[in-house]
């Protein structure tokens, strides 16, 4: 039987570039659901989305990052390596999520799928750069999603 596949959106909405996590989750709901894909927007309420983990669960986790890379550009790792090298992503969720899975569920199988910010700070509106690669984003993370799910269903 295949497990169940969660993606969770983190970031806040009002922290700009921050909230991307949250807003693409928000933003490809409707078709995760349509391929009995589980999402959750979680935004900063980390606490309701751990609550949401069930130990055979395959998570996605999708947030901000800043790596000095082209802002919208998207990196995808496992989830194990993103749990251990976490400081180096420089997430704005330094004690959130993260933590507690690899405290509670340190062996659980998913992703990271980070996108590279260009500003975090107060305001309700993404940066020039993700407001005009924001539908690209969303594909782009939407396609990763469903092919991890396809080459799960091969396996």
């Amino acid at each position: 039987m295949m497990k169940r596949i969660v993606v969770i959106g983190i970031g806040s909405v009002i922290m700009r570039d921050d909230g991307i996590g949250s807003k693409v989750v928000e933003t490809i709901e409707d078709n995760l659901h349509t391929h009995n894909i589980n999402s959750i927007v979680g935004e900063t309420d980390f606490q309701c989305c751990f609550d949401e983990i069930k130990p055979d669960d395959f998570l996605i986790i999708i947030d901000a990052m800043t790596q000095g890379k082209d802002p919208g550009c998207i990196e995808i790792m496992c989830l194990v390596d993103a749990l251990k090298n976490r400081r180096k992503l420089r997430t704005q969720h330094e004690f959130s999520l993260l933590d507690l899975i690899e405290l509670h569920y340190p062996e659980i199988e998913g992703y990271f799928i980070g996108i590279e910010a260009a500003e975090i700070g107060f305001g309700f509106e993404f940066s020039d750069p993700l407001q005009k690669c924001y539908v690209q984003i969303c594909e782009s993370v939407l396609n990763t999603i469903l092919n991890i799910k396809e080459e799960m269903e091969r396996a």
